[in-house]
């Protein structure tokens, strides 16, 4: 229940966080480089590279028909492959070479999501979310866009985050962008090796710390490097960088999480 509980805490954390995301001036187009240097430092075993984007896309509360139009239309945009799944597909999922994608469709009291699973010609995994809701507090109507790609391929870092940027300006859209690394090493870790490993990831961006958070299996720094073109505020201070290990008991692997400008996801 303690781990259950700190992991809960993070995530909310990082909420908190990356709302109060800000863009620094400027494209960001070296972003990924000191983010994918910073995972070759660290010389683990590569799990995945995960981009996630979102912004306000209308200020409409959509109808479930619109929805779903506006849905239709980002299967093409996101080259997601294969025909959508029904239930007499079942069996068909277990054919690699009959790609299949699923779309969900949920109401709730003033909110409608449209969920799309499925992945593109790269064989990435492509989560896309449309959110449609009336906010209580502004009583004003919205409906975002929420873009998440995972990728084994650390080459496909660029190229995830390009097409990211791209479809999103076409959409006359300038998107929130979270970028995290992960990887793995085999057994486990003392924390002063999990610190050496985090310093030299810090000195190859040249980052600074802002804020650490250590547990005797788990490490989580907070800096900030001008090398990198976004960052967001934790408390009067920027960060941009997030850096955490933790080990994983039931796998005897240590695990690492490179991102920016923070780990979004329980870890």
């Amino acid at each position: 229940m303690k781990g259950k509980r700190l992991i809960v805490s993070i995530g909310l954390i990082a909420m908190l966080a990356f709302s109060n995301y800000t863009v620094s001036q400027g494209i960001r187009d070296n972003l990924s480089k000191p983010v994918v240097s910073a995972f070759k430092v660290s010389e683990s075993e590569l799990l995945q590279v995960r981009i996630n984007a979102r912004d306000q896309i209308s200020q409409e509360y959509l109808k479930e028909n619109e929805i779903k139009k506006v849905g239709q239309g980002l299967l093409d945009k996101f080259n997601i492959q294969g025909e959508l799944e029904y239930e007499n597909y079942q069996q068909d999922m277990l054919d690699e070479n009959k790609p299949i994608y699923t779309m969900d469709f949920i109401e709730e009291e003033d909110q409608r999501k449209l969920i799309i699973s499925g992945k593109d010609k790269n064989n990435s995994s492509v989560t896309i979310i449309l959110l449609t809701y009336i906010d209580k507090y502004s009583n004003l109507n919205k409906t975002e866009l929420i873009v998440d790609i995972t990728s084994e391929k650390l080459e496909e870092y660029d190229k995830i985050q390009s097409n990211i940027k791209t479809i999103f300006n076409n959409m006359e859209m300038n998107p929130k962008i979270n970028t995290c690394i992960v990887g793995t090493f085999d057994g486990d870790i003392e924390n002063n090796e999990k610190i050496d490993i985090v310093s030299e990831i810090m000195v190859r961006v040249g980052a600074k710390k802002v804020e650490e958070y250590t547990q005797p299996d788990i490490i989580s720094i907070s800096a900030y490097s001008p090398n990198i073109d976004n960052h967001i505020y934790t408390g009067n201070n920027k960060m941009n960088l997030n850096i955490a290990m933790r080990h994983n008991y039931t796998e005897d692997k240590t695990y690492i999480w490179i991102a920016t400008p923070i780990i979004d996801h329980g870890y």
